[in-house]
């Protein structure tokens, strides 16, 4: 059926060339017809050829228009994420602007609340001397520890503030050797809390509180002995809550 078409065109085309310009040869007009047979045939070749690639073609053209929408998709998508990742950095950077401020203003103060807490343990009553010291010691040394970070710091600094007090809730009962009249006495010392002090000798002849007016220990009347006694008693727990009566407060002459 192509060759027929093909070969109508092709007598068709020539007889109108013939037509046009003269009478040729019937050797001319053969050669014509091969011509014009052979490039009609290439011609329908192309057309057979496209109508064949044509589906595949589509089928990659709406493929292509698949992935463009996704990639548009993930464009947008991306636009948002980098957005996003512009604000959290702005943030981050004002928090480390924010940290370093802190950190200038910290740890001098830091420092100043370790310099009051010496001042105060040393005007405090004296109890638990060396341990306190030490945690002093301890907290000086952090302060100048270059490879510690604020928050440790600041944690060690609360944790030695929240020990102070809690020493103003405790009442304590311990055995000690304090300097009386001269001379080193065995003595059983009961402490309330920050608010006074009492001794009471071993074999119970003296008694006495220290004295934060003149920082030392001073004798009181014996009719404390036997409060201090009970008070005694009554922190290591080998006597059931009374009251009592002691002398608290500013020691006068």
């Amino acid at each position: 059926m192509i060759h027929r078409v093909l070969l109508f065109k092709a007598v068709f085309l020539i007889f109108g060339h013939t037509t046009a310009f003269g009478e040729s040869s019937p050797k001319k007009v053969q050669e014509k017809m091969k011509g014009a047979i052979a490039t009609e045939a290439k011609a329908q070749a192309k057309a057979d050829d496209w109508n064949v690639k044509k589906p595949d073609l589509v089928n990659e053209i709406r493929e292509l228009q698949t992935r463009l929408v996704w990639l548009e998709y993930q464009t947008g998508k991306h636009e948002i994420y980098v957005r996003r990742m512009k604000e959290t950095i702005a943030d981050l950077e004002a928090r480390k602007l924010e940290a370093r401020q802190l950190r200038e203003n910290l740890e001098p103060y830091l420092e100043e609340i370790v310099a009051h807490l010496e001042t105060f343990i040393e005007k405090d009553l004296p109890f638990l001397n060396e341990e306190r010291r030490q945690r002093i010691r301890f907290l000086k040394n952090t302060m100048n520890d270059y490879h510690l970070d604020l928050g440790e710091k600041l944690r060690r600094v609360f944790e030695a503030l929240s020990v102070e007090a809690t020493y103003g809730k405790m009442v304590t009962a311990s055995d000690e050797t304090l300097k009386i009249d001269g001379a080193d006495t065995e003595v059983s010392v009961f402490r309330l809390g920050r608010l006074a002090m009492f001794y009471r000798s071993l074999d119970g002849e003296k008694a006495g509180r220290w004295n934060p007016q003149s920082n030392k220990w001073e004798p009181i009347s014996e009719e404390y002995n036997r409060e201090i006694r009970q008070a005694l008693e009554m922190a290591r727990r080998e006597r059931s809550v009374q009251l009592i009566q002691l002398p608290l407060g500013a020691i006068t002459k």
